[in-house]
């Protein structure tokens, strides 16, 4: 009853949940049980008993069983320890090893205490193990919700203007090793107040949210939409020449117009700057999007403005 309780019970239990080792634990399995057999049966079965300390010979497998606790999970730990087991019972019963004493009683007694701290040590030990590894994984997952919530805006869940501005720094230090362009498009939500002044915040959220859903929709993998403040939102296009920065805006102009219903008629103004043709750091691009938005706004909203830099105003519209 012992042998089914501490042994097979757990062996069993442990290889009823299907898993799929990578092959750099296999071999490390292997090698673990190559070295394991040759200790076991260096101490039970070659007769050093007769000239060394026969109990504390079995204090030589304990490093075999902190190792598969150690590196291994559940399954192979009670399976290590289930080969220990039968190893060390057919050993003594053919009265050969550290255990085979005088007395049946006497032998008896001294495996099951040898094969309780076998068990004990490593399923304790791995449990211990797996529990700390547990609770890492959950500081690691908290960590990154908080990082998430440091640089994602609640409502629309883009990034954020913090988060932004470090991308931005990023992204432009990169643009010039490698010679790329980069473009930045800054877009403004057209009387959106009147929705709050008319059909309340809660309105206005939903139209935000609504907004944030459209801009993920229309970047790439390797571009990045931000909730900027208010009703203001930027995109940012690395490795995007100004043509193409160009027509992405329009689509986006065109799209949130296609929206007017589900956006309550709201319309969106966009300016555009690229680096380096018309900024070369972070600040002084923001400014020339921004300008190139100011542009459209003034010249009726609903459109997008490119930024001309020798004028210092905004160049080609598209509505």
């Amino acid at each position: 009853d012992t042998v089914g309780i501490i042994v097979v019970a757990p062996l069993i239990l442990a290889w009823a949940v299907p898993t799929h080792p990578a092959w750099t634990k296999i071999a490390e399995g292997s090698l673990l049980i190559c070295l394991l057999s040759g200790v076991m049966y260096a101490v039970f079965g070659a007769g050093m008993a007769s000239y060394i300390p026969s109990l504390p010979l079995t204090f030589a497998i304990l490093p075999f069983i902190i190792w598969a606790a150690l590196r291994f999970r559940q399954r192979e730990v009670a399976t290590v320890n289930a080969l220990v087991c039968a190893m060390a019972v057919g050993f003594t019963l053919d009265r050969s090893g550290p255990f085979a004493q005088g007395s049946l009683n006497e032998s008896l007694l001294l495996l099951l205490a040898f094969m309780c701290t076998v068990v004990t040590t490593g399923l304790v030990l791995n449990a211990v193990i797996a529990d700390r590894g547990r609770a890492v994984e959950a500081t690691q997952r908290l960590l990154q919700e908080l990082r998430e919530q440091t640089i994602r805006d609640p409502l629309t869940s883009l990034y954020n203007r913090r988060f932004l501005q470090d991308y931005l720094e990023r992204e432009l230090i990169r643009a010039r090793r490698e010679r790329a362009p980069l473009a930045l498009i800054m877009m403004d939500l057209d009387r959106f107040k009147q929705i709050n002044d008319s059909a309340g915040h809660q309105a206005g959220d939903q139209v935000l949210v609504q907004v944030g859903a459209l801009l993920k929709r229309h970047v790439r993998g390797s571009d990045i939409a931000c909730r900027y403040g208010g009703e203001e939102f930027a995109v940012v296009l690395p490795k995007t020449t100004l043509e193409s920065a160009h027509r992405r805006s329009a689509e986006i102009c065109s799209a949130i117009r296609r929206e007017a219903e589900l956006l309550r008629g709201v319309t969106a103004s966009l300016g555009v700057a690229l680096c380096p043709a018309h900024a070369t750091d972070a600040q002084a691009l923001l400014r020339a999007a921004d300008h190139a938005l100011y542009e459209a706004k003034r010249e009726g909203r609903n459109r997008v403005r490119i930024f001309a830099r020798a004028s210092g105003s905004a160049g080609e519209t598209a509505e």
